[in-house]
């Protein structure tokens, strides 16, 4: 009884006066007027700051004054601020990421036409050439060697765990997609089975993938059609830098892709 007493002295109740809360309550009525008119107005790259600003400070004022977390335990107020500061972090560098990957964006997308039409770095990365493969052997080391091991055998130190097993690339049998070029590119853009999709990787990078991949194996003779370039969304005749493919496969080519699988 005397801890209950102890614990109801030490925390002592606030009551929210009237005339707070009306203040706080248009405060939030501005700032979502504030938030629609911003919409309005295209501010580039800054309009998704501009509303996680505008939507923090109306978070704040509720946690601060009408969840009364401003009257509660001070370490309480330090790990909301934590928090927000962690959220900060966290958008900040994924806006770094975000800003600097190239044309993995296509036009169209929300981000600056300075940024989305950036040169490919390996123009035609449909073409095997030997910087490709030297690329897409630093990508493999990165990305796929834990599975399909340093050798391509699909006995990499987390194959253990997985059903059905990685794909062993040095056999010329039993390709779900098949081993040429594009359809090493479109498993890699779609995934397979155990394996996740790596859309998220520029489409040159996936290129480079699929030829350090054929390194392993006897596939000298499985070359790509025009109709294969097709399924990918490629046309191999252009002659452009942005030519290198699209961020996702064209959905009449992923619903190819599943019914072979």
């Amino acid at each position: 009884m005397a801890d209950s007493n102890q614990h109801h002295k030490n925390h002592e109740h606030h009551i929210l006066a009237d005339s707070t809360a009306k203040q706080v309550f248009v405060a939030l009525i501005v700032l979502t007027i504030v938030t629609v008119a911003t919409a309005q107005v295209d501010l580039g790259i800054f309009n998704f700051a501009v509303a996680m600003l505008i939507a923090s400070v109306k978070a704040s004022l509720v946690f601060m004054i009408f969840m009364g977390l401003k009257y509660d335990h001070r370490e309480n107020s330090v790990i909301f601020g934590s928090s927000l500061v962690f959220m900060a972090c966290f958008f900040v560098l994924c806006f770094a990421d975000l800003l600097t990957r190239g044309d993995v964006y296509v036009k169209g997308s929300i981000l600056p036409e300075s940024l989305v039409s950036q040169p490919s770095k390996f123009p035609k990365a449909w073409v095997s050439t030997q910087e490709l493969v030297a690329h897409g052997k630093e990508l493999y080391s990165a990305q796929c060697v834990s599975c399909h091991g340093a050798e391509g055998a699909g006995n990499g130190i987390a194959a253990a765990a997985l059903n059905p097993k990685p794909r062993n690339f040095t056999v010329a049998d039993g390709w779900k997609n098949g081993p040429k070029p594009s359809q090493i590119f479109g498993t890699l853009t779609k995934g397979l089975n155990t394996m996740p999709a790596f859309a998220s990787l520029p489409p040159p990078d996936r290129w480079a993938l699929a030829h350090y991949v054929r390194t392993f194996g006897p596939h000298e003779s499985a070359q790509d059609t025009a109709a294969d370039f097709a399924k990918v969304g490629v046309d191999p005749n252009k002659a452009e830098d942005a030519s290198a493919g699209p961020t996702s496969i064209p959905v009449d080519a992923a619903i190819d892709l599943l019914s072979t699988d």
